[in-house]
């Protein structure tokens, strides 16, 4: 599979996405549990400061999920149809992504999609 430089470079920005994200949404849940308890010491809190909660880190988790299940197929895909590496690597490479999920997602990029062909 032969990729430009620009798209190697594009799938290596989503590679880290979700590495970014993380420490956001883990951000988003403190922040929405420390001003809950804040608000509950005072009353009861408003459904509406719930929900707008929830969703602070309900979209990005989603948006993360998604971006890392289309890199999950992509890479599967890629590894497989690479014939620069052996049938055993492949197969290493698919249980890898699967069993570990996107910590391995730079890794392969850097090896199989950025170095392709060195």
């Amino acid at each position: 599979m032969n990729l430009s430089r620009t798209q190697k470079i594009i799938l290596g920005i989503f590679s880290i996405v979700p590495f970014l994200m993380v420490p956001y949404i883990i951000y988003e849940v403190f922040h929405f549990v420390m001003h809950t308890v804040s608000i509950s010491q005072q009353g009861d809190p408003d459904p509406a400061d719930i929900i707008a909660g929830v969703l602070s880190f309900i979209g990005p988790v989603i948006l993360c999920s998604l971006i890392s299940l289309m890199l999950l197929i992509f890479y599967i895909i890629h590894a497989v149809m690479n014939k620069t590496i052996t049938t055993a690597e492949r197969v290493i490479w698919v249980l890898v992504f699967i069993f570990v999920g996107s910590l391995t997602f730079p890794v392969y990029w850097l090896m199989r999609v950025w170095n392709e062909g060195k």
